[in-house]
């Protein structure tokens, strides 16, 4: 029962998603998602998955765009395995939330995208600290 309940939610995800992305960076290394629009032109919901050398894992981020610009804001949770990529290195822990700064940019490709995105971190496990990451991604959809 739980390996349907599995297959409907993603195949339910990849259907009422947006956009697909693929980015390196905080906070796990490597991290596929998802970004799905919950009020048009105005706010996105991202849900990504990730693994790198020392951890893998998953998080949510509520993105507010801002009108007439590139840029978008953000707030998200996340948890992992393991120690996120972050600076400085003694700060980091395995669950938090974060901001997300971002912005696209200005590329001439179709129905593909670029983005960079900086992540203030509040680690809350496995003890409560503040980090800095950032994050380079490529994104396909509409």
């Amino acid at each position: 029962m739980r390996r349907w309940l599995a297959a409907i939610v993603v195949v339910l995800a990849l259907g009422l998603a947006q956009r697909a992305e693929v980015s390196g960076g905080s906070p796990f290394g490597v991290q596929g998602g998802l970004r799905f629009p919950l009020v048009p032109l105005l706010l996105d919901g991202r849900v990504y998955g990730g693994v790198g050398l020392e951890a893998m894992g998953g998080g949510v981020d509520l993105l507010l765009k801002l009108p007439l610009t590139d840029l978008y804001l953000g707030l998200g949770g996340f948890y992992g395995t393991g120690p996120a990529l972050t600076l400085p290195q003694d700060a980091r822990g395995h669950a938090g939330l974060r901001a997300v700064f971002g912005t696209w940019l200005n590329l001439p490709l179709p129905l593909l995208g670029v983005y960079v995105e900086v992540h203030p971190t509040l680690y809350l496990a496995p003890s409560t600290g503040f980090g800095v990451g950032g994050a380079v991604g490529v994104s396909v959809g509409l």
